[in-house]
């Protein structure tokens, strides 16, 4: 579970499903000791949604000042033991709670069934309650800072995914311009829905 991909231009959030090794057919990097991942898996990216100034510096979520990212997690009744049918996001900057924005296509502003769609690797592979059925059974927080000297990071933040240029995400480039580049953590909470955050 991708829970924030991000830079200061683009962000994402997104699930990615895995069954046991056999049951489906792999290739190449989607095949894993442990299962088979959607690579691509479901996710939501305000920028691909069409909300263009939604993230990044002077956005409705201004990357240029701190912030808080929340995402929640709701099963089917609202119960700890049903199924997982949603996958929210919003922020909290500035003392208010922005909410993630209605996606262009009309399939809401979270990852959901309907959201998501039925003919991708992600609901091949069990779709949300596969996904819940892997957050059941425990996960542990890794942050990590990296880059991508291969893609430039463009399946993030160029193209149709961001605003950044072809090269913009070549480490050599990032390394040669802003070598200071640094990010904060802090304040990492996990609870009932609506309490880890506050306006």
């Amino acid at each position: 579970m991708d829970i924030w991909e991000a830079n200061s231009a683009a962000t994402k959030y997104c699930a990615h499903t895995c069954t046991k090794p056999g049951l489906y057919a792999c290739s190449g990097a989607d095949c894993g000791v442990n299962g088979v991942c959607a690579q691509t898996g479901c996710g939501f990216n305000a920028y691909v949604q069409g909300i263009k100034g939604f993230y990044g510096k002077g956005g409705a979520v201004d990357t240029s000042k701190p912030f808080t990212v929340v995402t929640q997690f709701f099963s089917a009744g609202n119960s700890s033991t049903g199924e997982l049918v949603e996958i929210r996001r919003l922020y909290v900057q500035g003392g208010k709670v922005i909410q993630n924005p209605q996606a262009v296509s009309g399939k809401g502003n979270s990852v959901t069934e309907a959201f998501c769609g039925p003919s991708n690797a992600f609901a091949i592979r069990g779709g949300m309650k596969a996904m819940g059925e892997s957050l059941s059974r425990g996960m542990v927080l890794v942050i990590s800072i990296w880059n991508d000297p291969g893609g430039f990071m463009s399946w993030l933040d160029g193209g149709n995914n961001g605003p950044c240029d072809a090269t913009e995400g070549d480490p050599k480039n990032i390394k040669a311009k802003v070598s200071d580049t640094s990010v904060v953590f802090s304040n990492i909470r996990w609870g009932e829905i609506g309490t880890t955050y506050g306006t």
